[in-house]
């Protein structure tokens, strides 16, 4: 009798124990990296993952990053609503060269990857597959070093002005990509066409729903008390329900509620205190698992490519940023702080590979074996990077905390 629920008890706490493991793990690696060599905590969560994915110790495999895809949504969800509620577009009026700035690198960033991917013999398609992805900044980096160090000032502002912009551009970009896959490899221009339009309209709606939703709520509950944690979390899980059901993209509609929502309601928003406890648990997550993405194979497959298109997109950035940076009212120093800080690749580019390779799996395996190796190197060094620069332009005030 006993040995009739062992097979069940054991498979019901599997799931459990790996998520204990990889939180212990990451826990003590990201704390350990924090007290002996300040290095920022989410490098120590993402080599958590690396050490628990199939690369090294096995712990975490692909299908357990499968099985766990809407921790990475939600939690990409929450950090995407949060940094949409910092940009105001009213920045964007007084200071016009921002979005020229903006501009210039993204699209440099593309240019210097796929000249780099076609001088490696890529596809024309492959080479903007890759370039979409790379334009992304990851926003889960940006946001946790820069609420660690307790950053502010211009580089800051610009540095999430800038990763929101980032987002936009590599999920647009990538859909309409897709679209055109489906002209090419299934010879239906109709869906290349109507499929990316749903695909950002369906955002654009979504992302306005949860807005007005939260505006509802902010109305009827105070929203900076301990009891909206649940209020809240149920918002978000819904809204990442709702976009899977109708087959949305997980990323643009959090990013587009957070831009309404502070573009149409003045009022600060205080995040209560248990908001981000919880949050800090799935951003650990988060980490871990796209940390864990990285296998063996991939790193023999993609591993020069991806250092080729490292280096290129380091080059197209900073250029980018230098260009308009005087003109926008930025130092050098500043310019260079800003252009380092914009490097960090993510959970960004792990779901956008996802979600190419549902659609075209052979394909997206082949860009998972680039992308996910430059995401493993940039999550590993970006979240450095970003402590760096913020330290450099003097806009770190973990000291005063």
């Amino acid at each position: 009798m006993e040995n009739l629920f062992l097979p069940a008890w054991s498979l019901h706490h599997s799931e459990v124990m790996s998520i204990a493991v990889a939180l212990l793990v990451a826990g003590l690696v990201g704390e350990g990296l924090a007290r002996f060599t300040r290095l920022p905590r989410v490098t120590g969560y993402s080599l958590g993952g690396l050490l628990l994915g199939p690369a090294l110790s096995g712990w975490f495999g692909a299908h357990d990053i499968a099985t766990f895809r809407i921790v990475i949504d939600l939690a990409l969800a929450l950090l995407l609503f949060e940094l949409g509620n910092r940009v105001d577009l009213k920045w964007f009026r007084t200071n016009p060269w921002i979005i020229p700035a903006s501009l210039a690198e993204a699209g440099l960033t593309f240019i210097a990857t796929f000249a780099v991917l076609r001088l490696l013999d890529a596809t024309p398609g492959f080479a903007a597959t890759v370039g979409a992805i790379a334009i992304g900044t990851s926003p889960t980096v940006v946001m946790r070093v820069a609420t660690e160090l307790r950053a502010e000032g211009q580089v800051t502002q610009r540095l999430y002005v800038f990763t929101a912009l980032n987002v936009l551009y590599s999920v647009i970009l990538s859909k309409l990509i897709v679209g055109g896959m489906h002209g090419a490899f299934r010879n239906d221009w109709s869906a290349a066409v109507l499929h990316p339009a749903y695909l950002l309209l369906g955002s654009l709606f979504m992302g306005a729903m949860i807005a007005v939703v939260f505006r509802l709520l902010r109305r009827c509950f105070d929203l900076s008390d301990e009891q909206a944690v649940v209020i809240l979390f149920g918002l978000l899980l819904l809204s990442v329900s709702l976009l899977q059901v109708f087959a949305l993209p997980t990323m643009l509609a959090p990013l587009l509620a957070g831009v309404m929502l502070k573009n149409s309601d003045r009022r600060p928003l205080q995040w209560p205190r248990q908001f981000g406890s919880i949050g800090a648990v799935l951003v650990i997550l988060l980490f871990v698992l796209t940390g864990a993405t990285l296998t063996a194979e991939a790193m023999v497959t993609g591993g020069i490519a991806a250092l080729a298109v490292i280096a290129a997109r380091v080059l197209g950035k900073g250029v980018g940023i230098a260009l308009f940076g005087g003109v926008s009212g930025l130092s050098r120093r500043q310019v260079l702080a800003l252009a380092v800080a914009l490097t960090p690749m993510s959970a960004l580019a792990f779901l956008l590979v996802d979600d190419i390779g549902k659609l075209y799996p052979e394909f997206g395996a082949q860009v998972g074996a680039v992308v996910l190796c430059m995401v493993a190197v940039l999550q590993l060094l970006g979240p450095i990077g970003v402590q760096w620069a913020l330290r450099f332009c003097n806009e770190s005030n973990e000291r005063k905390a």
